[in-house]
């Protein structure tokens, strides 16, 4: 007897359900559209826990969903108080970004600085920067780098009181957050910055070029790229495939011909997966290459039926 086959429905809930602490759960696909809107409208909500709510939140960038947007915006509760609360309505922000019309992104940004505002430097920021980057160049590093800039300050008056203290140990405490923090800026965000750059070069592109960018930017083979731009990237070559999928499924399959050379197997696995994905068949001889190459489930640009095992 041939394995029963499941639904959209009971995929979605494995994919819910999975642990990411011990199990890869990387997005199903494809899916039916009405039945993911569903999914997702059903579970978001001010309790959701915030490992469950960044799966809803991928699901709804991946996706599209911009019917799902007033469901995250009911998550916001404007009363954060613990971390998963400021997770939880990070997250809910970051879906906001990908999804929301120009009013309910305007929304989320004014949310976004006073949600900001009431966060903790040490405890937040990494959610917070992650917000900023979903917004992008719209948004932009401005009001974050404020923020930190304001603690940094503070930091400073209290190394001050500490020093008249003659309390080496808390002056050092002090002192080392502020190397951490001014790290951050010159480091982290100015790396954001030019993210943003690059992400705003692109988008003047006509179609054409912005897939000749983005194909390489997703796959990682440019110098430029990251995690951030290159998850970016997917998703904007999942917008654009809405009039341009034939395209973008050329562009990858010749990328993949371009990496048949020592050493960047793991990226011509990615850009023949991402063909596939877009609708190019992979040639027999491709396939079977494959096969010796098997998805980790990093890669957001792949089909999938089923969950990742655990590496």
């Amino acid at each position: 007897m041939a394995p029963t086959v499941p639904t959209d429905v009971e995929r979605l809930q494995r994919y819910y359900d999975t642990s990411s602490k011990y199990f890869l759960a990387p997005v199903p696909a494809p899916l039916d559209r009405a039945v993911a809107i569903a999914f997702v409208n059903g579970n978001v909500s001010r309790t959701t826990s915030p490992e469950k709510m960044r799966k809803l939140m991928r699901l709804a960038v991946f996706y599209d969903l911009r019917e799902t947007a007033p469901a995250f915006i009911g998550a916001l509760t404007g009363a954060e108080q613990d971390p998963a609360d400021f997770l939880r309505s990070g997250l809910a922000l970051i879906a906001l970004a990908w999804i929301g019309d120009q009013s309910q992104q305007s929304r989320a940004q004014e949310y976004y600085r006073v949600l900001q505002s009431r966060a903790n430097v040490d405890l937040h920021r990494d959610i917070m920067l992650e917000v900023v980057e979903a917004f992008g160049p719209r948004e932009g590093t401005g009001a974050h780098r404020q923020w930190i800039q304001a603690a940094i300050r503070s930091l400073e008056e209290r190394r001050r009181q500490e020093q008249a203290n003659r309390n080496v140990q808390g002056a050092n405490l002090a002192e080392e957050k502020i190397k951490a923090l001014s790290e951050y800026l010159n480091i982290q965000l100015a790396r954001v910055d030019r993210a943003f750059a690059l992400r705003q070069m692109i988008e003047s592109l006509a179609p054409a070029g912005q897939i000749a960018q983005l194909v390489p930017l997703s796959l990682a083979t440019t110098p430029e790229s990251t995690p951030q731009l290159a998850f970016w990237a997917s998703m904007r070559l999942i917008r654009l495939a809405q009039t341009a999928r034939e395209q973008i499924a050329a562009a990858f399959s010749a990328h993949a011909a371009e990496l048949v050379r020592p050493g960047q197997e793991l990226f011509r696995a990615r850009a023949l997966r991402a063909a596939e994905f877009f609708g190019h068949p992979v040639a027999a001889p491709d396939s079977a290459w494959l096969g010796g190459h098997p998805d980790t489930g990093a890669d957001p640009l792949v089909l999938r039926r089923g969950l990742i095992a655990p590496v």
